[in-house]
């Protein structure tokens, strides 16, 4: 895997944009030859991280931008997507295995990410979600 300068994508918040994010990482996979039984995991978080900052983050404002920054290391990618929302409370963010919460349709990006990734962090302002994942 080549190590590079980090990989930059700023996209406008409308889900149509994830296209983006797809032809994004697949280049970034051919041009680091990464094995493609890591793309899926990626892209799923990827694609939930980009999905809350549109969704929740940005509030679909057109004119707000996210910004997708991936960092290809040695065996892991280091993504970071941040948004011009205002945060959030990540306690207030109900378990998506709690049996209340185990039907609804959405609410589980967080979860997801947290359970596939090896690190999850947010900035303090909660506006800027950073995670790695090994890709050995």
């Amino acid at each position: 895997m080549k190590e590079t300068p980090t990989h930059i994508l700023v996209i406008k918040s409308k889900l149509e944009e994830i296209k983006k994010v797809d032809k994004f990482l697949h280049d970034i996979f051919e041009f680091h030859n990464l094995p493609q039984s890591c793309y899926n995991k990626v892209f799923l978080c990827v694609s939930e991280a980009v999905n809350n900052s549109i969704v929740h983050g940005n509030k679909k404002v057109v004119h707000k931008q996210i910004e997708v920054l991936i960092n290809c290391k040695q065996k892991s990618i280091e993504v970071t997507v941040s948004d011009e929302g205002t945060g959030f409370d990540i306690k207030a963010v109900p378990d998506p295995t709690h049996i209340d919460n185990i039907l609804k349709e959405s609410g589980r990006g967080i979860h997801i990410i947290k359970s596939i990734s090896e690190k999850i962090e947010f900035n303090e302002q909660t506006n800027s979600l950073h995670f790695q994942i090994n890709c050995t």
